[in-house]
């Protein structure tokens, strides 16, 4: 019976079992890195891809005679949009609907209403929530137009949220710059238009 006196221990890189072991780990552990990686840029190229992009956008046109005054929504992006709410300002109040709307314009105006809460616009889709056309011959007929959409954008403001397919939800308007992202499309209320 021998004395283990070291001599005859292998030298590590003898120990293939022990090696072998410890490339493996490594080995699983890079892969892991590697598909959780993937996994993150796989979910980001899907938000990407279904990104919506609504822009508001209030307009008054004289161009074929008539003075028409509207509120404008174009979903920008490239996904679909769900309008969950769409909130219309008169000064600091909110407009609740079209009636309220019409009272707060002048009369004599034939109206057209689209209504969007609620309503999925597809990438590239524009939606007329409301237009106000007055005849050529109306007592706005000498209103300049330009100044009345100075006058009109110092007073009203609108404010859109919405939702993608992936339930990712913005809220955009005309007095904000871009859009920004929110967990859900609650809090204010919304004109029912």
């Amino acid at each position: 019976m021998g004395t283990n006196t070291g001599q005859d221990r292998k030298p590590w890189h003898r120990h293939f079992e022990t090696v072998g072991s410890i490339v493996a780990i490594v080995v699983g552990v890079a892969a892991l890195y590697v598909s959780w990686d993937q996994g993150r840029v796989m979910r980001q190229e899907v938000r990407a891809s279904v990104w919506p992009a609504v822009q508001t956008e209030g307009y008054v046109d004289r161009s074929s005679g008539d003075l028409v005054i509207g509120l404008k929504l174009h979903n920008a992006g490239v996904g679909p949009a769900r309008i969950e709410r769409l909130t219309l300002r008169s000064g600091d109040e909110i407009v609740d609907d079209i009636s309220d709307l019409l009272q707060r314009m002048p009369d004599g105006a034939d109206r057209s209403v689209q209504y969007s809460t609620g309503r999925i616009m597809a990438a590239g889709e524009t939606l007329n929530p409301f237009e106000l056309r007055y005849p050529a011959d109306s007592a706005l007929s000498e209103v300049d137009a330009v100044d009345l959409m100075r006058s009109l954008s110092e007073d009203w403001a609108t404010e859109v949220c919405y939702c993608s397919v992936l339930d990712q939800c913005w809220v955009g308007g005309d007095r904000e710059v871009g859009q920004r992202e929110v967990e859900r499309c609650d809090g204010v209320p919304a004109s029912s238009l």
